[in-house]
């Protein structure tokens, strides 16, 4: 009997990962005010991740900008690979972490510089407008965090530097 190695690929902002491969562990490292949307389907062993870095695609710096890097662009994108690799969105387990407001320019959550409140929202809202359930959410705060998502058992554990992880 072989032993099979687990294989992790860490994605940063501006990219996405999907799998089919149990051995596989995907995560996500200084998740701040961007956002990480996990999707795993027990159903058919599919799971990926997707990490963004603003809510709105006007906002880009460049025009060479990956569309990944934008929730508008990059979440729809997502959701049609992994249905085009099997997702049955009403089985998927998703959960929605980062948004993190690491600075306070004043104005509170209504402010337009807290790009974390508005990556959660509107990450929230092309997910239900796909007819996505969100399963579990961890937003908001002032420290960055890790997401992992093990493909083996679909688990997704989160944490903070210096933190023991937590399975959400």
């Amino acid at each position: 009997m072989a032993l099979q190695t687990r294989k992790e690929t860490v994605i940063s902002t501006g990219q996405m990962h999907i799998s089919k491969n149990q051995q596989d562990i995907i995560k996500a490292t200084r998740v701040a005010s961007s956002i990480v949307v996990v999707v795993y389907d027990p159903q058919n062993g599919l799971g990926g991740m997707i990490h963004m870095a603003a809510p709105d695609s006007k906002m880009a710096a460049s025009p060479g900008d990956s569309p990944l890097k934008y929730v508008d662009l990059g979440l729809p994108q997502f959701i049609e690979d992994l249905v085009a690799k099997g997702l049955a969105k009403g089985q998927a387990s998703v959960k929605i972490v980062g948004g993190s407001q690491l600075f306070n320019f004043g104005g509170g959550s209504g402010n337009l510089l807290n790009i974390g409140t508005r990556n959660a929202i509107t990450a929230r809202t092309i997910l239900t407008r796909e007819g996505i359930q969100v399963e579990k959410t961890e937003t908001g705060g002032n420290k960055p965090r890790t997401v992992v998502l093990d493909m083996e058992r679909g688990f997704v554990q989160v944490y903070h530097p210096g933190e023991n992880p937590r399975y959400i």
